[in-house]
């Protein structure tokens, strides 16, 4: 068996040496979204959209994320904010009643299907996603073109696009966390939203109730998309996120009152408690590898001693290949 060390050396092996005359801008902007799904999606012809109408249940709506293994983060994250509400009687299930259009517009991205054509540039939807919020977008064809398939293509399709075409990317790849940290475009809104407030990691600790964490996940959005969970020490011990919301259902709605570590080994299994971290040393090229091996949404920065420092998401590296400034 393979660690996750032993794969992303082998990812970045498949690279050159690095190169410090290569900016990652000059290969992005000759590049446009056929140019991604050629390489990510190269079966459009086979695969379908799922859809549901507006009128399905909150129930339907979960099962059909979790049987079709779909992580819509703009449906998922508007079903927290309709449901938090309604979970200060966790015996109360008409939550799953209800219709999946009382929940549309809860977050702002669901309030607009954002639509972008195969032959627009690569560079406008990092712009989308690391900047204005989007998670993913439905390409569609444009009118007099060939037609061709409508498909989604979301921030790990972009990354997994760069992570194959890492030898175009230069020496941006030894850049490490803490530059990642600093750079990220979001972060940079954030910490002006913020003004001279500190920016603080909001956390949960292994006591916490399901119920609780959901709730603090609602509340916080959009600034916050998971949520540490920490020992009686500080420890990183696990992370939830909306995603998690997917297993649950009226049978399952009593599961809420119970701690959240309990909570998500019913869900994922013992096995997949564990959270994925990196520490100050990791590369932009190290990162990018566990983000695509193991098909993570986030890494959590830790220090030697097991401790939170900060978080790095899909949306922090897409955007650090935006800046064309930094001085390689």
């Amino acid at each position: 068996m393979t660690t996750l060390h032993q794969q992303i050396a082998s990812l970045q092996s498949l690279g050159v040496q690095r190169n410090s005359s290569i900016h990652p801008q000059s290969f992005i902007a000759t590049k446009t979204i056929a140019d991604v799904l050629a390489k990510v999606k190269p079966t459009l012809s086979n695969r379908e959209l799922v859809d549901l109408p507006m009128t399905a249940t909150v129930d339907e709506a979960l099962n059909t994320l979790l049987t079709e293994d779909i992580l819509s983060v703009p449906v998922v994250l508007d079903l927290l904010k309709l449901w938090s509400p309604h979970t200060a009687d966790t015996s109360n299930s008409n939550f799953f009643h209800r219709q999946i259009k009382d929940a549309i517009g809860q977050t702002e991205e669901s309030s607009t299907l954002v639509t972008v054509q195969y032959s627009d540039a690569l560079v406008d939807v990092l712009h989308l996603f690391t900047e204005h919020g989007a998670h993913r977008v439905l390409v569609t064809s444009k009118e007099n073109q060939q037609e061709q398939p409508p498909v989604f293509i979301s921030q790990m399709d972009i990354m997994r696009y760069l992570q194959a075409h890492n030898h175009h990317m230069g020496a941006i790849l030894d850049k490490t966390v803490p530059d990642l940290i600093q750079q990220s475009p979001k972060r940079r809104q954030k910490r002006r939203h913020l003004g001279q407030q500190k920016e603080k990691l909001v956390s949960v600790t292994f006591k916490t109730t399901a119920l609780k964490a959901f709730e603090q996940l609602a509340h916080d959005h959009p600034f916050i998309n998971a949520l540490p969970i920490l020992d009686d020490e500080d420890y990183l011990v696990g992370d939830i996120s909306p995603k998690d919301l997917r297993t649950l259902n009226k049978a399952r709605l009593n599961d809420l009152s119970k701690p959240v570590l309990m909570f998500l080994k019913s869900n994922r299994g013992d096995d997949n408690i564990a959270p994925m971290t990196c520490h100050h040393r990791f590369t932009l090229s190290q990162i990018m590898a566990a983000f695509v091996l193991r098909k993570a949404s986030r890494l959590w920065w830790v220090d030697q001693d097991g401790h939170v420092l900060g978080v790095i998401t899909l949306t922090d590296v897409l955007g650090y290949f935006l800046d064309d400034s930094y001085d390689f």
